[in-house]
């Protein structure tokens, strides 16, 4: 007889039935905690049969052809000097059309911008991966016709790095400066690997980086929404943006995540062999203490710990500079007026809430 049904027969009868009830119970959890919350889509700007004129392309808004966008090969190891990178993009010799303005902007000339972007860098001490990233996000958002503008949110200070606050500061100066559609949260680290992973927010929040080449090209879990997350200015505000509160590595993409879950919005991903993305290698930080402990409490202060929490104390901003590449919002942020407060980690979710997050 085979192998397993001799070990079942070998087993108490108790036993059995009590591994009968763990299977049982593992079909119920299962089943109560299905969700469909995820959709893998593209946004509705292909088209198929390109005009021999380009009639479709000179009659309006930006389109852009499938061949066009290829997946490119990435170089890991060598980033090219800012100032090399400042003659490739933005130098004279470049054709008017195709160089970048002060500040990191660019708008396709020949067509209308479906959405104009602002994609927000969140960054303290990593040169290395800055350069390599701007030199792929620039060549691969003006072969997507976007109307963008890269800022550069750097955080000065003693203070643990705080990636949700600096989102905020970001949205917030951004937004003094022009306004914008559609944000895109990215992590410096992350590198996109295919041009028709098209940086546009739709109706969900969207997470560009369905396959990440440190997690074997997965997802690390059903509702991660680290790394590149695309949201538009109105659902942004909507969910408060991100916490203030996590100094430190880790959680506040899982607070976010809730809160568009509690918001009632989908999360939409690119497919798995357009959303590919290549981590920079470095040294892992330390994860914030207490991180998972404060994720529990995120429902306690939803509505009052994140954009509406900003104030003229809660940061400073020491420098704007239009630079070459990029907008520089050097900022200070005060870890005294956003901490945890002993009330909300007094109003935590069930443990049954936080298996629901990470194991639907």
């Amino acid at each position: 007889r085979p192998l397993m049904y001799r070990l079942y027969r070998q087993v108490p009868v108790a036993g059995r039935y009590l591994l009968l009830c763990l299977y049982l119970c593992l079909w119920v959890f299962a089943l109560f905690n299905y969700s469909s919350r995820c959709r893998y889509s593209q946004p509705d700007v292909f088209i198929e049969d390109w005009p021999a004129d380009d009639s479709r392309l000179k009659s309006g808004r930006c389109y852009l052809r499938r061949d066009s966008l290829q997946l490119q090969p990435i170089d890991m190891h060598n980033a090219p000097e800012l100032h090399h990178l400042e003659t490739a993009l933005a130098g004279p010799e470049v054709p008017a059309q195709m160089r970048l303005r002060p500040g990191g902007s660019w708008a396709p000339s020949n067509c209308t911008p479906l959405q104009h972007v602002a994609v927000m860098v969140a960054f303290r001490n990593r040169d290395f991966h800055l350069r390599l990233l701007l030199n792929r996000l620039h060549r691969m958002l003006r072969r997507q016709l976007i109307k963008y503008t890269v800022f550069v949110v750097e955080q000065t200070g003693p203070e643990p790095f705080n990636r949700g606050m600096l989102m905020n500061v970001g949205v917030v100066e951004a937004l003094k400066l022009a306004s914008f559609d559609c944000f895109i949260f990215h992590d410096v680290d992350m590198i996109p690997e295919h041009d028709r992973n098209v940086y546009l927010c739709d109706e969900n929040a969207r997470h560009l980086a369905s396959a990440i080449d440190e997690m074997r090209y997965h997802v690390m879990f059903y509702n991660y929404l680290g790394a590149v997350l695309a949201m538009s200015s109105k659902n942004f505000f909507r969910i408060n943006g991100f916490s203030n509160v996590y100094w430190g590595w880790g959680n506040e993409d899982d607070d976010i995540s809730a809160r568009t879950m509690e918001a009632g919005m989908l999360v939409s991903r690119p497919p798995p062999t357009l959303g590919r993305y290549k981590m920079v290698r470095h040294p892992k930080a330390v994860r914030i203490e207490s991180g998972n402990e404060y994720f529990m409490a995120w429902r306690a202060r939803h509505y009052e710990d994140g954009l509406n929490a900003l104030s003229r104390a809660s940061y400073s901003v020491l420098s704007r500079q239009a630079m070459p590449l990029y907008t520089n919002i050097s900022v200070r942020l005060s870890r005294q007026r956003h901490r945890i407060t002993p009330e909300w980690l007094s109003n935590s979710d069930s443990v049954w809430w936080f298996l629901r997050f990470y194991y639907p």
